[in-house]
């Protein structure tokens, strides 16, 4: 059963393997099936070894329904994203290289571009917490009130949407606005973020008119 969301795990997770985004069995995905199931990558299973038959479903409380390999141990995190944002969808998370470096250094990512200002400004860093930990879980969530992408801190990535396409394109956005940060922050001098008026306009404008509309 629910074949379309597993084969959309499998799908995402070569395309955030193949984009640098992950390293060998890092990072998770997770895709809502309904109001109490998730399908959800398995733990510590590379995404290029990944078939259909290797997704565990799961209820909003962290149970098995469905396969037979134990879910992801951030399984906490999604299903505390669920939980609490019903517009949510799916969500990615990843160990982006320079999304990360942000995290070692407890550095929000600031509105250094347009882009960034459709996804927060700036982008959070939460707190501190071990990995697969309800804490850590409750972290996230917490700074996701302000900002649907979150830097988790000493950790890495986690984006959250509609669909896994929105998910996986903001995890790109933050990502390459991450590298354009630390390159500049590496120069020594200062960074020159958009202020408050025109970010406020330009994320407005944005929002109103980037993209295809139906």
């Amino acid at each position: 059963m629910y074949e379309e969301y597993k084969n959309l795990i499998v799908q995402f997770g070569l395309k955030i393997l193949r984009s640098n985004h992950v390293s060998g069995t890092s990072g998770n995905i997770s895709l809502r099936i309904s109001n109490d199931l998730l399908a959800i990558t398995p733990s510590g299973v590379a995404y290029d070894e990944l078939s259909t038959r290797d997704i565990p479903i799961i209820d909003l409380q962290g149970l098995l329904i469905e396969g037979d390999l134990k879910p992801s141990i951030e399984y906490q995190l999604h299903t505390m994203i669920y939980k609490t944002f019903q517009d949510v969808n799916a969500v990615i998370h990843t160990h982006s290289i320079y999304s990360t470096v942000l995290s070692v250094l407890h550095k929000p990512l600031p509105a250094i571009y347009e882009t960034l200002l459709t996804i927060g400004d700036p982008i959070p860093v939460s707190e501190y917490a071990n990995a697969g930990s309800l804490e850590l879980a409750k972290n996230v969530v917490e700074c996701m009130k302000k900002s649907k992408a979150v830097i988790i801190a000493n950790h890495g990535l986690v984006c959250a949407a509609k669909t896994l396409q929105e998910a996986f394109d903001m995890c790109e956005t933050v990502e390459r606005g991450a590298q354009v940060y630390v390159t500049a922050l590496s120069t020594g001098f200062p960074i020159q973020t958009i202020d408050e008026k025109h970010a406020k306009e330009a994320a407005e404008f944005l929002r109103k008119n980037y993209g295809q509309r139906r």
